[in-house]
């Protein structure tokens, strides 16, 4: 592969990964030279599943997926933001950078470890969302913070990981994903449909 010149930057909590998700994925990885994805802890969440799990989940999805642009990148994985950043500016120097946020995070923005130092470096991809509107004072706290803020012309549907953790969402994960936590025994509380 050639040396990617447009570098997409996907972290999620991935608690777990959902059909929600994939469909970014798949469309980062259509419009991107690469699209690195990788999950993290949350800084502003509690109780997470343990980091291995929600990695191995997302591996499942990527594979599951099978777009050649799109990569799992467990080395990317930190709790802030900027620390990923700084670690694929490392790794791809000459490379543009755009990070891929779903919308429903446009107020947490501002709030976020030392933001001002973070969005200047990276141009930004904002993922609408069902149920999300577009907050216009966030966005415009982005655009004064970011080189380039884009709307990327797909919506997701509104298929949430605590959705399914609290046993409302089982049909919005794929097999595979589902297969991992049936193996794995995770989520025991969440009522999992059978796969046999």
């Amino acid at each position: 592969m050639a040396v990617p010149q447009r570098l997409a930057l996907f972290g999620t909590s991935a608690d777990p990964p959902t059909l929600a998700h994939r469909q970014i994925i798949e469309w980062l990885g259509q419009e991107f030279d690469l699209a690195l994805v990788w999950a993290a802890d949350n800084p502003l969440k509690t109780g997470q599943t343990p980091l291995a799990h929600r990695m191995a989940m997302l591996d499942c999805l990527l594979r599951e997926l099978g777009e050649p642009r799109v990569q799992l990148c467990p080395e990317l994985s930190h709790r802030f933001t900027q620390v990923s950043v700084a670690r694929a500016q490392a790794h791809w120097p000459q490379a543009s950078l755009t990070l891929a946020l779903g919308a429903d995070l446009l107020p947490q923005l501002p709030r976020w470890h030392q933001a001002e130092e973070l969005f200047p470096q990276v141009n930004v991809v904002i993922i609408p969302r069902t149920g999300y509107p577009l907050a216009p004072a966030a966005l415009d706290w982005l655009h004064e913070h970011s080189p380039r803020v884009s709307i990327a012309p797909i919506t997701v549907p509104d298929w949430s990981s605590r959705a399914f953790r609290e046993g409302q969402g089982q049909a919005e994960l794929s097999p595979a994903v589902l297969d991992y936590i049936h193996r794995h025994q995770l989520y025991q509380e969440a009522a999992l449909p059978s796969t046999v």
